[in-house]
């Protein structure tokens, strides 16, 4: 057989090996990735139907997306992946009617409500121990 052609077919068989699904079995660092707002536990289980969007801000922190098309409705996604598959997802959603907490929707409550009966709080403290 012809030399370059032996080369052309190792050649084509070896690239249409590395497909992009092997190549990420391969054991490398993958980055952990997290994007949007950590919400802690406490502060979601203390949101309250007529708090202020100000009182609410001071709460939960600055949401992850004010829609210009939705001005009453805040949202605070927060997910964390690891090579392009996501492994924690919450979602909370909230409505305002006359600048006060009119409803909040999500999985995110359900998720706070069950870590503060554990016990758990996601937000470290800043005490400092005595010597």
């Amino acid at each position: 057989m012809n030399k370059a052609l032996c080369l052309a077919i190792a050649a084509i068989l070896g690239l249409a090996s590395c497909s992009a699904e092997r190549v990420s079995n391969f054991p490398s660092y993958k980055l952990k990735i997290i994007q949007g707002n950590e919400l802690n536990p406490r502060a979601v289980v203390s949101l309250r139907q007529g708090m202020t969007r100000d009182q609410v801000q001071l709460l939960l922190g600055t949401p992850l997306l004010r829609d210009a098309f939705h001005a009453d409705r805040w949202d605070y996604t927060f997910n964390t992946s690891r090579n392009g598959i996501i492994k924690e997802q919450s979602n909370l959603t909230l409505y305002f009617e006359n600048d006060v907490l009119a409803r909040a929707e999500g999985d995110a409550i359900q998720k706070s409500i069950e870590a503060v009966q554990a016990g758990q709080n996601v937000v470290p403290t800043t005490e400092t121990k005595p010597q």
